[in-house]
């Protein structure tokens, strides 16, 4: 004769009570209003410092040129042409930031 097994005994769950929905209030109908567009003015201020700092770059380019022809030793001949290639980008992006700003001068007028 097969053995009954005996059921283990099973435990029951406490369940939590059900959360009542709250009730969102009314969504009211907002009035939609047309920001206007912020524009970037190009200051006195800002165009004397840009024009600055060209000036500052283009001298500094100037200068790592005529030291690079000038100096015959490797080292300095890689560095003021390292310089120069450096200070030369840093110039071009001034001319064009340069140029920006000009441009939106002339357009706001």
């Amino acid at each position: 004769m097969a053995k009954k097994r005996a059921k283990k005994p099973t435990r029951k769950i406490k369940r939590k009570p059900a959360k009542r929905a709250r009730k969102k209030p009314a969504k009211k109908s907002q009035k939609v209003v047309a920001r206007p567009k912020k524009m970037v003015r190009s200051s006195r201020r800002k165009v004397g410092l840009v024009l600055k700092n060209l000036i500052l770059f283009v001298s500094l380019f100037i200068i790592s040129l005529l030291l690079y022809n000038v100096f015959t030793n490797e080292l300095y001949v890689n560095l003021f042409l390292l310089l120069s290639i450096i200070f030369g980008f840093v110039s071009i992006a001034f001319v064009i930031i340069y140029i920006v700003l000009l441009l939106l001068r002339a357009m706001r007028k």
